[in-house]
């Protein structure tokens, strides 16, 4: 029998609402950095210039981070080695799961 994977909300994977996400950050992060070189303009009178670097910046990081998750995506419950992470042999207070201290 064949392993179903999950489906998110409307029948899509978990996967296609990460990117969607992923997108509308992008968006988001354009249009803010977009905005906030627009204020400064208006105030210090500088024309379009900060306006054009807050969405060039934007653009620029935004895609790197986009990019990135799309060639690297996270691996949930893993650590950064790409393995589970390891049970400490010690607990806080100095004893050992045998009851020994040290």
């Amino acid at each position: 029998m064949a392993k179903s994977r999950s489906k998110g909300p409307y029948g899509y994977s978990p996967s296609v609402w990460r990117m969607i996400g992923r997108g509308m950050e992008l968006g988001a992060i354009i249009g803010g950095l977009t905005y906030v070189g627009y204020l400064g303009d208006e105030h210090y009178g500088t024309g379009p210039w900060l306006t054009l670097t807050g969405a060039v910046l934007a653009t620029v990081g935004g895609s790197y981070n986009l990019v990135k998750e799309v060639l690297f995506p996270p691996r949930v419950g893993r650590s950064a080695r790409g393995s589970f992470p390891e049970k400490r042999e010690d607990s806080r207070d100095g004893s050992r799961p045998d009851g020994e201290h040290h």
